[in-house]
């Protein structure tokens, strides 16, 4: 297993564990969650941009 790989697996469980501690709030709900929200969604859709990267990466790496 190469180091891109590892990167892109470690990139995708932590969007994975943003993805589930924003579902937890928002059935927890309430201020906090109202609060929060945002700022879980933003870390998400970053560790996705993330792992997306890192998989271009390892496309373009096989084909050189």
């Amino acid at each position: 297993m190469s180091l891109i790989t590892v990167f892109v697996l470690v990139a995708a469980l932590f969007a994975a564990i943003s993805l589930f501690e924003g579902v937890a709030s928002m059935a927890h709900g309430g201020v906090e969650d109202q609060r929060a929200s945002h700022w879980i969604m933003f870390k998400r859709v970053g560790w996705q941009a993330l792992a997306l990267l890192f998989m271009l990466l390892a496309l373009l790496s096989n084909l050189a």
